[in-house]
């Protein structure tokens, strides 16, 4: 086969028969979804550009699999002998390097205007002139970001060498640098996402499937993805064995039909896991054992949130309460590891007057099985980015018209805000900058 016989269907058949396997080498190299997936890209635009000629398909597989093996190689060693560009800019500002600092999330963390300049100079080795040449603005500008890109990330460094915190899975963001956009991230929704179920199409938040249902609304497919923990994880990999498993369990409800609205007495396996039967308690067992998980027990109503953050050790998650910043806390489920979910409004004087939302607060602990999902409709519609809150966490923030996330991955934990708008008018207003200033109403440090 020569370059002159890559037709569409020819490529089209090539990338459905090895896409698989040339994604997992991609991913066990750069290890998140999106950088694999480029690299992917720029496997398959060597084979359309080549003129290799294979014997059999397994000769094809073979080809890719080196290809795609180099092609992240040398993605690899671009981006090292960049950080080291960033890291000889630590040494100027008399930062220590250390080996587990996190300097490239910080540069990516920062606003755009100091990210575009730092990535441009220190990145690329372009001149101040020629930045100001880029950008359509003054030299003085592009000096006067720089040093301030400078301070931010010199301040960012010195609050973590002291607080001891480590930023995780979070390289981010977008450098806007012409017509052309840089972004890079440790994860995305996607790397939640554990597959599709069937909703009905409600036009309103108050309706009840039951009327929507007898009503004959249409339904449609939504994404649905784990919160506690990404791809990769052992808690995501029990969650998608467990969703797995449900798909095929009872499809027609003739068992839980029979058993009715009693409890089955499979005590904390009911409450925590929805079990009604005891091969479904079986099935939990096996997924903790397998993926080395503890099972969540405990299940505890909390009412007090100071009583909350003592039995949890952590400190105050709500950062900014003063006259411009009113907290409601509406309860949460505690279990003895310290996993639990909280409800809440909150209402702050932003940039945009007032600001009003509803909230879940979901926070997983790592090493335990918790089977905890959300629908989040099309994942494709949110617009995703990660942000540096003003508690030093950087976290991925993802908008849709419809729904935000906050989402945050701590030492210990994960931790997952979904944004609701605000439940009592049934509206759902969050521009990007408003999602922002909702990220730095919590202190994300506080919990580890």
């Amino acid at each position: 086969m020569d370059s002159s016989s890559f037709t569409d269907e020819v490529i089209a058949k090539i990338y459905n028969r090895q896409y698989d396997t040339i994604y997992r080498i991609c991913f066990s190299f750069m290890k998140n979804s999106v950088d694999a997936e480029d690299m992917v890209q720029e496997t398959f635009l060597k084979l359309i550009s080549s003129k290799k000629q294979f014997e059999s398909e397994e000769h094809e597989k073979a080809w890719l699999v080196v290809t795609a093996s180099n092609t992240c190689k040398d993605e690899l060693r671009r981006w090292k002998r960049r950080l080291e560009n960033i890291k000889s800019l630590f040494q100027q500002e008399n930062v220590v390097w250390k080996e587990d600092d996190k300097v490239l999330e910080w540069v990516m963390a920062l606003p755009v205007k100091y990210k575009q300049v730092i990535y441009l100079y220190y990145y690329e080795g372009y001149r101040t002139s020629e930045i100001a040449s880029m950008l359509h603005c003054p030299e003085s500008t592009v000096r006067n970001q720089l040093a301030r890109g400078r301070r931010l990330l010199k301040k960012n460094s010195n609050y973590h060498a002291k607080s001891g915190a480590v930023l995780v899975a979070v390289l981010a963001g977008s450098l806007f640098i012409s017509a052309t956009a840089y972004a890079i991230y440790a994860y995305r929704l996607r790397d939640l996402h554990l597959g599709k179920e069937t909703v009905l199409e409600l036009s309103g938040r108050d309706e009840l499937l039951e009327e929507a249902s007898e009503k004959g609304i249409s339904q449609k497919e939504a994404d649905i993805i784990t919160l506690s923990g990404i791809v990769g994880s052992p808690e995501y990999g029990a969650c998608s064995e467990w969703l797995a498993f449900l798909d095929g369990y009872d499809t027609d409800g003739a068992v839980l039909s029979e058993i009715g609205n009693g409890f089955a007495g499979l005590g904390e396996y009911e409450l925590v896991y929805h079990c009604y039967m005891q091969d479904m308690a079986d099935k939990v067992d096996e997924i903790c054992e397998k993926f080395e998980l503890s099972k969540l027990q405990g299940l505890t109503v909390m009412d007090d949130y100071a009583a909350l953050c003592m039995q949890t050790n952590i400190g105050d998650i709500f950062t900014g309460v003063d006259e411009n910043v009113k907290w409601d806390f509406g309860g949460a489920y505690l279990y003895d590891d310290g996993t639990f979910n909280m409800d809440g409004r909150v209402a702050w004087k932003g940039s945009e007057l007032l600001c009003v939302t509803d909230y879940q607060f979901e926070r997983s602990m790592k090493g335990s099985f918790n089977p905890v999902m959300l629908n989040v409709d099309r994942i494709e519609e949110y617009h995703e980015w990660n942000y540096a809150a003003e508690s030093g966490q950087v976290v991925l923030l993802a908008n849709s018209s419809s729904k935000a996330l906050i989402i945050a991955e701590r030492d210990n934990s994960f931790i997952v805000v979904n944004v609701l708008g605000d439940l009592r008018s049934d509206t759902f207003e969050m521009s990007d900058e408003m999602l922002e200033e909702l990220a730095n109403l919590f202190d994300f440090s506080a919990i580890p």
